[in-house]
């Protein structure tokens, strides 16, 4: 990982006797208004400490801000994260890095191994080594930066792992203020606590046999398997709830019910998916030549009048305005050739 961000911070016990946890919110300083206003909209804290996070083309996955305790737990949530970072080899390390997108998906490469990450799994790697990271339509990245207890190579951790969901959702109540870290003690006990939830989650993904048990009286279609569908049909107009659940062979009603449990239907999420995937797009250079129309067309709308309505409500901008912004940062964080 880039400079700072990578280490913890030197441990609460050893700073002081007393060290509360307080949110620490970085962000770039080469990005302008359009881009800051988005991201801190997604802040969890009301009030947090603000710090520059420098250039965001030096920082990790070249993001736009991060969010992390103070002290450094090892904790950090990476905001708007480039499309393709390739993190060089470093000094060899005793630690592991757990990755985990918050939408999206994930490719890692490393070592001449290839893993594919959705949203709610885990990738777990050697920071010391060479990564390449491709992020297709991912805003928010999670990390957890640890000591090794062994761990080498790249691992791909499963949504259902328990250990996972018990660290995604521990890891979430720290970086929300909802556990008291007061005090030394418990900071230390925090960071204790989810390096065993590492451990516990590599082992079960090392028993396969045991972890197949587990699954038996589970769903076979789960709402992440049809969320994975989704991503994969977004540029089709013709996409139904109806289509999936022919495909799947169920009733349309019991993929309503999955969504449902999210507290939304399945027309609010296509939607949302597909303004999404039009915004990053928007903001690829390597898509400039494409006109706006052929984007909307490319992810699913078929009238462009109400892909222009819907976009300027989602992000508060058209989108050719958001693709003017985009490319007006660009230029002005690009070296001046005459000097």
């Amino acid at each position: 990982m880039a400079n700072a961000h990578q280490s913890r911070s030197p441990s609460c016990v050893d700073a002081a006797p007393d060290c509360p946890l307080v949110p620490l919110w970085l962000v770039a300083d080469d990005i302008d208004d359009t881009l800051r206003k988005p991201l801190e909209s997604r802040l969890p804290w009301k009030t947090v400490q603000r710090n520059s996070l420098g250039s965001f083309r030096a920082a990790p996955f070249q993001s736009k801000a991060i969010l992390r305790m103070q002290p450094h737990l090892g904790l950090m949530s990476c905001f708007d994260p480039a499309p393709l970072w390739t993190m060089p080899d470093n000094d060899p390390s005793q630690d592991i890095l757990v990755l985990r997108p918050s939408d999206g998906v994930v490719i890692v490469q490393q070592d001449g191994q290839r893993q594919t990450c959705m949203p709610r799994e885990a990738i777990i790697l050697d920071p010391s080594r060479a990564t390449t990271f491709i992020m297709n339509d991912v805003s928010r990245v999670d990390c957890l930066l640890l000591p090794s207890n062994g761990h080498t190579g790249l691992r791909h951790i499963a949504h259902d792992n328990g250990g996972l969901i018990a660290l995604g959702h521990y890891a979430a109540a720290v970086m929300r203020g909802l556990l008291p870290m007061n005090s030394a003690a418990l900071t230390g006990l925090a960071i204790d606590y989810m390096n065993g939830l590492v451990a516990t989650m590599i082992d079960e993904a090392d028993a396969p046999a045991r972890r197949g048990a587990w699954r038996q009286d589970r769903p076979t279609i789960s709402l992440l398997s049809l969320k994975a569908d989704i991503e994969a049909s977004l540029s089709q107009p013709t996409l139904s709830l109806e289509r999936l659940a022919t495909t799947h062979g169920v009733t349309a009603r019991y993929f309503q019910k999955l969504f449902e449990a999210e507290g939304r239907t399945f027309s609010d999420y296509l939607l949302e998916r597909r303004l999404e995937r039009a915004f990053h797009m928007l903001r690829d250079g390597n898509r400039g030549d494409r006109a706006v129309s052929t984007i909307a067309f490319e992810v699913g709308f078929g009238d462009l009048s109400y892909f222009n309505r819907t976009f300027k409500k989602r992000f508060g901008a058209t989108p050719r305005e958001i693709r003017a912004r985009f490319e007006t940062m660009l230029l002005d964080t690009m070296p001046d050739t005459d000097a």
